[in-house]
């Protein structure tokens, strides 16, 4: 009997003890597979960067370019506005960009987002420190930063962004800042972008093309490259034509 009695207390013992392992296990799959305070909420690129809550179907926010978890609350940027969730509560407020008629005025976000008093004071308040941060003091910028507000670099795609069109203005490849003037080299164009009046010019070259693609293939057949060449400037090129932004 005793032994019977001793046997049951060291099973329930190692039950217990595999369910304590398997909790933890658990709870710290959970921690490391998400990005948020809430273990059921996860950010997947490989799905088009949505941000769901336990499983994809249930969308918070789609088509993100950035995101941050501040007090409980994501802060989050799309191509088509800004909005937070409060994770504790399931509290949502999404407010879209409206293209300004006129010249994009910077540091402007009321321009941007007419509703943008939707949100608490509190949240305005984040949202400015992250919009007006002195661009100065954030050199080099991080990736999944503000340059100057509304033009935004995306960690999540690699791009430069209009915050105020949604459109991708380049690829993120080498940049700098010079007298209030973002200079970015893509694969094939340079981007330039006035600071201080959001003045957006872009220049294509077939021989910046030409050497950053030399460099990637040591192997190259001149007339066929040529031809995907003139194709890759010719397509860029039509893509900033149909932007909504006064690229010149």
């Amino acid at each position: 009997m005793k032994i019977g009695r001793k046997l049951k207390k060291w099973l329930k013992r190692v039950a217990l003890t595999c369910l304590i392992i398997v909790g933890v296990i658990f709870v710290g799959w959970l921690f490391f597979t998400t990005n948020f305070w809430n273990p059921f909420i996860h950010y997947s690129d490989m799905k088009g960067g949505i941000i769901y809550c336990k499983e994809p179907t249930n969308i918070i926010a789609s088509n993100v370019l950035g995101f941050d978890e501040v007090r409980g609350k994501i802060y989050y940027i799309t191509t088509n506005g800004i909005g937070v969730y409060n994770e504790l509560n399931n509290d949502h407020v999404f407010i879209l960009h409206k293209e300004p008629s006129n010249e994009i005025r910077i540091n402007d976000i009321t321009n941007v987002y007419p509703e943008f008093s939707r949100f608490s004071d509190s949240e305005q308040e984040v949202w400015k420190s992250k919009f007006y941060a002195d661009f100065r003091e954030r050199i080099p910028i991080e990736e999944g930063n503000i340059i100057k507000f509304p033009f935004f670099f995306s960690s999540e795609t690699r791009g430069i962004y209009n915050l105020a069109t949604g459109s991708k203005l380049s690829r993120i490849d080498k940049y700098k800042i010079s007298k209030n003037i973002f200079y970015n080299v893509d694969f094939g164009s340079i981007t330039k972008i006035d600071l201080e009046t959001g003045t957006v010019w872009k220049y294509y070259s077939d021989k910046l093309l030409l050497y950053n693609f030399s460099s990637e293939n040591s192997e190259l057949n001149t007339s066929s490259f040529k031809i995907y060449e003139d194709a890759k400037l010719t397509k860029e090129q039509n893509t900033d034509k149909m932007l909504k932004d006064k690229i010149r």
